[in-house]
């Protein structure tokens, strides 16, 4: 995990969910874990406060938790 500026975080995998609230309107999540931040994203990250995010580095070794979860399932665990 790795914290950087919103402006550079395109391409990269974002590691917690980034929730929305606008009082007396809505409150519930913008982004999901797991999003790809893309150029288009950027204004609305920093619309919600967001200067630096926390995204996932890719590791090879390493697999997505629900990737994880479904193989244990398939194997019986």
């Amino acid at each position: 995990m790795e914290k950087i500026k919103v402006e550079d975080a395109v391409g990269m995998v974002l590691c917690h969910d980034i929730t929305k609230i606008v009082s007396n309107e809505f409150k519930g999540r913008a982004f999901k874990k797991g999003h790809i931040i893309s150029i288009q994203d950027i204004p609305e990250l920093l619309k919600l406060g967001k200067e630096h995010i926390y995204i996932m580095k890719p590791d090879k070794t390493k697999i997505h938790e629900d990737a994880a979860a479904l193989r244990l399932v398939k194997a019986g665990i």
